[in-house]
């Protein structure tokens, strides 16, 4: 697996209506950060503006965000062992550290759900017949704001060892190496991630990771229907072509293994720390 990485337009270099879409995105999804996956449809001219006003009624009404914390409540796998204060002090975590994390954690847990469903129904936007639904009310009020993270680790700028350590959790996105965000926030933390890596990696095709992912994806792919017939149709500008939309559904399918991943492992992380 080569070194390049998954393309995405950084946060700190958004502008005009990217710029406030993403802010849009933070906001809704209750998260200080937007996720890789609509930092990647970024890089596709027209596609997050598309995919966002087609989605946004039913991101703002907090339809999409509450189904998806809903379902995640039902996510459920073995625990990670407790991490001792024996650890902490040969990792070098201090209590800032040990709380960082801890928020990171909890990032992502609450906002792959919402990514989840996302696709889900941006999966329906791209391959079935226009909603003409009645619309959906936007008087949701979105949680309050998780602290915000330290950010993503670049991957090649960490030595050999950790490294290799890091691309143990490296996946495929459309052919390109995609590492999810959760594992690159934690690699600050060296010590902390390998005994992660240790500890998370065999259980990524585990049977019971495999069967609470897969039923995770089904419940999602079930609760779109309806939220898509509630739109009222698609945006006016024009859609994703065919070569890009077959890249949008590659990420949507990546991301659809990867969010529930993301929950369930987060949730581990918060849960040990």
């Amino acid at each position: 697996m080569s070194g390049t990485l998954l393309a995405e337009l950084p946060e700190d270099r958004a502008t005009g209506a990217i710029a406030e879409i993403y802010d849009e995105i933070r906001r809704f999804s209750g998260v200080p950060y937007v996720s890789s996956l609509q930092r990647y449809l970024a890089t596709m001219p027209g596609v997050l503006e598309w995919a966002w006003a087609a989605i946004r009624p039913a991101m703002i009404s907090g339809v999409v965000p509450e189904i998806g914390w809903r379902l995640a409540n039902g996510v459920r796998v073995a625990p990670l062992p407790l991490v001792s204060d024996a650890q902490r002090a040969a990792w070098n975590l201090d209590a800032t550290a040990s709380t960082t994390i801890a928020a990171i954690a909890e990032n992502f847990v609450r906002v792959s759900p919402v990514n989840l469903m996302t696709g889900a129904c941006l999966r329906l936007l791209l391959t079935e017949p226009p909603p003409s639904g009645p619309g959906i009310a936007a008087t949701w009020t979105p949680p309050v704001m998780l602290p915000p993270m330290p950010g993503n680790v670049d991957p090649l700028a960490l030595p050999p060892d950790q490294h290799a350590v890091l691309m143990r959790f490296a996946t495929e996105v459309d052919g390109t190496p995609f590492i999810p965000a959760l594992y690159r926030q934690l690699a600050r933390w060296p010590a902390f991630l390998a005994w992660l890596a240790d500890a998370l990696v065999p259980r990524l095709s585990a049977p019971e990771t495999n069967s609470a992912r897969a039923a995770f994806r089904a419940a999602a792919l079930h609760a779109a229907p309806a939220i898509v017939a509630r739109l009222p149709g698609l945006p006016s500008m024009p859609a994703p072509n065919a070569e890009t939309t077959r890249r949008v559904l590659a990420t949507i399918d990546r991301y659809a293994e990867t969010s529930p991943e993301m929950t369930m492992f987060g949730r581990l992380v918060l849960d040990a720390i």
